[in-house]
């Protein structure tokens, strides 16, 4: 899969404390534009300060954690603010898989090149392996 750095969007993502730490090495190597919340301070922080940093950055988060981020989406969304969205990876896709991990966030942002937008903006959505 060809990486999709380069392209029209300027896609930045935050992966939250549970991502791979690898895979995202990885998507660096790829040209893509992805911090860890520990680099950037919130290391243990509480998910409405990481949602919120992620916002004021123009980040899309990428987490494991569907529990607590889709209702502060949802809280978000209904009050019709503007925000970059999150990424879930889903359970079943085992974390010490960094090729799944990193071919599912690049086929994310091919289909959002493709789209000429990002489809999660305001929203959430759902990571896949062999996307």
């Amino acid at each position: 899969m060809e990486p999709v750095p380069g392209g029209r969007l300027q896609l930045r993502f935050l992966f939250d404390q549970h991502v791979s730490g690898p895979a995202l090495r990885r998507l660096r190597e790829y040209g893509v534009d992805v911090l860890h919340v520990g680099e950037v301070g919130l290391s243990g922080a509480d998910d409405p300060a990481i949602f919120h940093w992620a916002i004021r950055e123009g980040r899309v988060i990428v987490t494991r954690n569907s529990c607590d981020f889709a209702p502060l989406v949802e809280a978000l969304a209904r009050k019709e603010d503007p925000f970059p969205g999150v990424l879930f990876y889903p359970s079943s896709m085992a974390h010490s898989d960094v090729g799944a991990h990193v071919q599912a966030l690049l086929g994310w942002m091919a289909h959002a090149e493709r789209l000429g937008r990002n489809p999660v903006e305001s929203s959430f959505g759902w990571l896949r392996a062999g996307d």
